[in-house]
């Protein structure tokens, strides 16, 4: 191989981790990755390392006068695990040599072509809210009531991305906004209090971070305790967020009902 042909493996490589971290995958798992794709270089020292807000790695040899170094940042992450299980097959499958690393290259660029619409992932948004509402026991006006938050909770979404906000932000700015509406309409259409319970619960749900705790935890049994305890408080500070954007809420609703 030229010189060329193993920085397009490390290029490749690259991209298949940087595709699995913003997909917020276990670091564990995008190093494993990783490394089964530069293994088709045939070079003895390969080195990743991988962590919540960067990627590193190294390609060296006697074919090669000087080391193959790439450093990436991770600017994005959201929870995707179709995309993790695309590229962890891919790699798989350049392990066994049937697909090219060319071939690869492209399957790895369709990955971002093919996601999900904007009105598919607010309908899934809407379903998600209204099945906990019923999950949960809530009576038609409490299945009326989640579906108003969802609509809340996908205005935030738009809020988030023309503002820029970050999690923390965006977790209490989206709670804040439907604990302060909900409970307003829950006195003006009579309902008792605990209707509040069943409804603020249904629409916490798509924001807690519940796969990001997971893989924090999953890294930290694997031996990556930096990583880990990176996860971890990530997703302990969403969760913060998210409490007191609903105390805040409720804080100015029942102001508000009083005061009417």
């Amino acid at each position: 191989m030229s010189l060329k042909d193993y920085k397009y493996i490390v290029e490749v490589a690259t991209f298949a981790g940087l595709i699995m971290l913003e997909s917020n995958a276990e670091c564990y798992r995008v190093e494993n990755t990783v490394s089964r794709i530069l293994k088709i270089s045939n070079l003895p020292t390969i080195d990743v390392f991988a962590n919540t807000t960067g990627l590193f790695i190294t390609l060296d040899g006697p074919n090669l006068k000087a080391p193959i170094t790439f450093v990436k940042r991770i600017e994005k992450r959201e929870t995707n695990l179709r995309k993790i299980h695309i590229v962890n097959q891919i790699s798989r499958d350049i392990t066994a040599k049937t697909i090219t690393i060319e071939e690869a290259y492209c399957q790895l660029q369709a990955i971002g072509k093919t996601v999900y619409s904007k009105r598919i992932h607010s309908i899934s948004t809407i379903l998600l809210v209204l099945s906990f509402t019923a999950l949960f026991g809530g009576n038609l006006n409490e299945l009326f009531l989640s579906f108003i938050a969802a609509i809340l909770l996908l205005g935030t979404y738009k809020l988030k991305q023309y503002f820029e906000l970050n999690d923390f932000i965006f977790g209490t700015v989206s709670t804040l906004i439907v604990a302060t509406i909900i409970p307003i309409l829950i006195h003006v259409i009579g309902q008792p209090d605990n209707s509040f319970n069943v409804v603020i619960i249904s629409v916490l749900m798509p924001l807690f971070p519940g796969t990001a705790f997971t893989n924090g935890f999953r890294d930290t049994f694997k031996g990556d305790y930096g990583s880990g305890v990176a996860k971890i408080v990530e997703a302990l500070i969403i969760a913060i967020s998210l409490g007191l954007g609903v105390a805040l809420g409720l804080f100015i609703s029942k102001g508000i009902v009083s005061w009417v």
